[in-house]
């Protein structure tokens, strides 16, 4: 069956000449564009090392791109590595190839392979997630355990910690992975916009509306995954609708006359407590429950320390790649910091942070100074970690003094301008001003 996919898709990109070959080096298969154009059968080329095909050829950047020949002819060869295999698009020219056709031919392929890729498709499987901590391994474990059914997943956990890589995970390993992966962000979505966006519309529902009207998002999920993302951030009243919709497995577009069976999976995600909400009044008790079958917590990155440096390195290998840098390692000065800190924005700000760093680097060493170079808050004073033998006199009070420790870090870096400071904290500046006021704190 893979075999078969595999020839499927060599066939799909016959425009191109494309040779595969397994982690050895040993041509696996190739592109019938290959075969035709050099009059070479499958059975003269399989198993034949990936360098008695191209000869010749010489790096002409640290991207892997090559100049080569093949079989006597000129070509432009990009190699792209994967988990097992290599790939190597050829573009044949029959007169020497300049710089411009290098960027030309670089261009053509990630179009390509952009163009093929749907944005519904699944991107991250469990593969993705990196981390051997104890916390994050439960986690895992648990998630791969409950993919295969068809319940509801609520995923809860600190904003920046992963929790819509662990929705598609999920769905690239439950038997609806080869149907849609719909990812709705409630946050963005108003009340007056919301059954247009959730159950799409027929033509003429409303003034400026598409003449073909426009399915939504729970349609388009049909037979796959519906993941809804900040989903206590849903008003009281498109709470309801949502409700009705998950409890009659049906939807009806504005201005249409019948309602459609659905098929959906439905894994919400969240970075607040449902439970404090319900009591309070904020979220409606029953789609609470609708939700809350099983609640897979995503770990925060300050409790599974143990995954920072794999991560670290994760990133730094991606921005390598991306920035066309040759960075294999970090200073003594960079690791201590990285382990120290408490990440309040988790594995989203380490990779921000990383990136930062990533742009402006130079030689394969990463260092302390180059992670926060634009801002005015030096890094050599990482927030201090909250001794946690400390004795609070409550749980309210512990999180009062967290709550005054980052807001106040985040005012100092931000200047005092609370609209920055709101960003850094990931929480709405309406919210920022009122905890400003609560805690009587003052700008800089």
């Amino acid at each position: 069956m893979l075999m078969m996919l595999k020839e499927n898709l060599l066939q799909d990109m016959d425009d191109w000449l494309l040779v595969e070959t397994n982690e050895m080096e040993k041509v696996t298969s190739a592109s019938p564009s290959f075969y035709k154009q050099f009059h070479v059968s499958k059975e003269e080329i399989e198993g034949k090392s990936i360098h008695t095909l191209i000869g010749r050829y010489s790096n002409i950047n640290k991207n892997k791109v090559l100049f080569g020949m093949v079989y006597g002819h000129p070509c432009l060869i990009k190699h792209t590595a994967k988990k097992n295999s290599n790939l190597y698009h050829i573009l044949l020219q029959e007169k020497d190839i300049d710089y411009t056709e290098v960027i030309s031919f670089i261009n053509s392929i990630e179009t390509k392979r952009y163009k093929k890729k749907s944005i519904n498709e699944n991107r991250y499987s469990f593969h993705d997630i990196i981390g051997y901590s104890p916390a994050i391994q439960r986690v895992k474990d648990l998630a791969s355990k409950i993919a295969i059914g068809n319940s509801t997943i609520l995923l809860t956990g600190e904003s920046g910690t992963g929790k819509e890589l662990f929705a598609q995970a999920i769905h690239g390993l439950s038997a609806r992975k080869d149907h849609p992966f719909i990812a709705v962000n409630c946050v963005a979505i108003p009340d007056e916009l919301f059954e247009s966006e959730l159950f799409g519309y027929e033509a003429g529902a409303f003034s400026g509306a598409k003449k073909d009207g426009k399915p939504g998002k729970i349609e388009l999920a049909q037979n796959g995954t519906l993941f809804l993302d900040e989903i206590s951030e849903l008003s009281y009243l498109s709470q309801g609708k949502l409700l009705r919709v998950l409890q009659e497995r049906e939807v009806e577009r504005l201005g249409g006359t019948s309602r459609k069976q659905v098929d959906i999976r439905i894994i919400a995600a969240t970075n607040r407590d449902l439970k404090r909400l319900v009591e309070k009044g904020e979220f409606r008790q029953d789609l609470f429950y609708r939700l809350y079958v099983f609640d897979l917590q995503i770990p925060p990155l300050r409790i599974r320390k143990e995954d920072i440096l794999p991560l670290t390195h994760k990133f730094i290998e991606f921005y390598n790649q991306k920035f066309d840098k040759e960075v294999d390692f970090i200073d003594s000065g960079l690791e201590e910091w990285l382990l120290s800190y408490e990440w309040p924005g988790n594995v989203r700000e380490l990779k921000a942070s990383i990136e930062r760093g990533m742009n402006i680097v130079e030689g394969d060493t990463l260092t302390l100074d180059k992670l926060y170079f634009s801002t005015s808050s030096s890094v050599s004073n990482p927030t201090p970690v909250i001794n946690r033998d400390t004795a609070f006199s409550s749980l309210d009070e512990a999180v009062k003094h967290a709550e005054i420790s980052a807001i106040k870090q985040a005012l100092d870096e931000a200047d005092g301008d609370r609209v920055l400071a709101a960003q850094k904290l990931k929480i709405h500046v309406a919210s920022l001003y009122r905890k400003v006021a609560k805690y009587q704190l003052k700008n800089k």
